[in-house]
């Protein structure tokens, strides 16, 4: 594609005057042209999106409803397979995605190590399959390289003798590492409610809960109304499913919070 505008159906540049009506047999150059058309159309957009939305080289993923996109999970009876929720993204010069929900392996299961724990890495490649890589079992086990043109979405940190993976470590099983990258901007501000822990000030406590899990950095916390100011006046939990203060505060003060769901 030489150009791009307006869609003008005379044009002699558009691929829409290569045709006759009822034209038949097309040639194979006419329609050569016209796959190369539509391929230069979605490179344009997708170009331009990204100039927009995302810095050179990283990803971002794209919501399709209400699931988290693209977020690998234990099945509702968990095993030693896992889902995949529906979503999109933006890779670096491609785009993927699925609009039903995905499972690792498509058939069988995952085995689990022998000796060692391992490490599995799950991604999306460019053309929108699912990558599973399996790890090198060791005492201190990593994460294995995925192959080139796939966006990391989440670990699977085994353990020998597991018989199911998990949304979180029981000591026991195998359980999942979310590593997906961050929303597109235009959603990254969208916050939960504002919401009350569960526990109460009583002058002691510095621990509190958020009914769901957040994003990393997404945690805002509040004090009588006031906004207070991460890692001067609480921390993020390892898990983001909750906070610490620095200083407990004091019995019958009001905490509320908001955060991006994870």
């Amino acid at each position: 594609m030489s150009r791009a505008g307006r869609y003008d159906p005379l044009g002699a540049l558009n691929s829409s005057d290569l045709f006759v009506y009822g034209e038949s047999p097309v040639t194979a150059a006419k329609l050569n042209r016209w796959d190369s058309n539509i391929a230069a159309s979605f490179w344009l957009v997708q170009s331009l999106l990204r100039n927009i939305a995302i810095p050179e080289g990283e990803a971002r993923l794209a919501a399709l409803g209400n699931p988290p996109p693209l977020k690998v999970e234990a099945q509702e009876v968990p095993d030693m397979t896992v889902r995949i929720q529906p979503g999109l993204l933006i890779g670096p010069g491609w785009v993927a995605g699925s609009s039903a929900a995905g499972r690792i392996p498509e058939t069988g299961s995952i085995a689990a190590p022998s000796v060692q724990a391992r490490i599995d890495a799950i991604g999306i490649n460019a053309e929108g399959q699912w990558v599973h890589q399996a790890g090198q079992e060791a005492a201190a086990p990593e994460s294995p390289d995925l192959p080139s043109e796939t966006v990391h979405l989440a670990d699977l940190y085994l353990r020998p003798g597991s018989v199911s993976i998990l949304d979180a470590d029981d000591a026991v099983n195998g359980y999942i590492i979310d590593q997906r990258p961050p929303l597109l901007s235009s959603r990254a501000h969208q916050h939960t409610a504002i919401e009350q822990p569960a526990e109460t000030c009583d002058g002691a406590r510095t621990a509190f809960s958020t009914q769901q899990r957040f994003l990393a950095g997404s945690l805002r916390v509040y004090a009588n109304g006031l906004a207070l100011i991460p890692a001067v006046h609480y921390t993020e939990d390892g898990g983001h499913m909750g906070y610490a203060f620095v200083n407990p505060p004091p019995a019958g003060f009001v905490i509320h919070h908001e955060y991006q769901p994870a």
